[in-house]
């Protein structure tokens, strides 16, 4: 049963369609995944009922997900390697070179973002590095049977998620949540378009590996 005490990440771990209602509310359920719904509602001023009828609903028309909390180990980080890490490596590179443009095309202009294309090269330098220690050191570990062993490597990796969230939440800041101004080029609205897409990307990503495969890794 869904209950308001229950932490967000349980309940995006549990109830896949959770995670989609907590992004149109604005609830972080990656970095802020041990806060329970009770709480992050009441900081955001929204009804924490509410958003439990809104996922039950978003289960009912949603095709059955996959239950990452139950499939092997291997399998779940073939999914992020398949699915997440995959696709930062070539998008990144591209809002880059977009914020480069918007900044140097629409630097005059009173809505253009300023700062948001050196934040954006700082962003990719990152997470390119976070992706690389995943890959040559924490899930060797972990696919070697060792993940009670990754105690600090996790350690590391929550840190950086945290770094992560609050970079998500600066370029919010710069871009007006993601909202371009009527006169903005297609650059400029497709920009956006990808950041506000890329927020959700490292959202869902940071929540599989903080709230489902560091947890299981670690007690294995």
């Amino acid at each position: 049963m869904l209950r308001p005490e229950t932490s967000l990440g349980e309940l995006a771990a549990t109830y896949p369609p959770a995670a989609k209602v907590f992004h149109q509310h604005g609830l972080d359920f990656c970095c802020g995944g041990k806060q329970s719904l009770e709480h992050a509602c009441v900081a955001k001023g929204v009804d924490a009922h509410a958003v439990l009828r809104e996922i039950e609903a978003a289960g009912l028309k949603t095709d059955r997900e996959v239950r990452w909390d139950r499939q092997p180990l291997d399998a779940l980080i073939q999914h992020i390697l398949t699915r997440y890490h995959t696709p930062l490596k070539t998008e990144l590179p591209r809002i880059v070179a977009m914020a480069a443009k918007v900044d140097r095309v629409h630097a005059d202009k009173p809505d253009c973002p300023t700062g948001l294309a050196e934040l954006m090269v700082e962003v990719h330098n990152a997470v390119e590095s976070h992706l690389q220690k995943e890959e040559l050191i924490l899930f060797p570990l972990i696919l070697a049977g060792r993940g009670n062993l990754a105690h600090s490597p996790v350690q590391m990796m929550n840190q950086e998620h945290d770094d992560h969230g609050a970079n998500l939440r600066r370029i919010r800041e710069l871009t007006n949540d993601h909202q371009p101004p009527e006169y903005a080029c297609g650059t400029w609205r497709e920009l956006y378009r990808s950041l506000s897409e890329l927020e959700v990307e490292l959202m869902d990503h940071i929540h599989l590996e903080n709230n489902i495969l560091f947890p299981r890794a670690l007690a294995s």
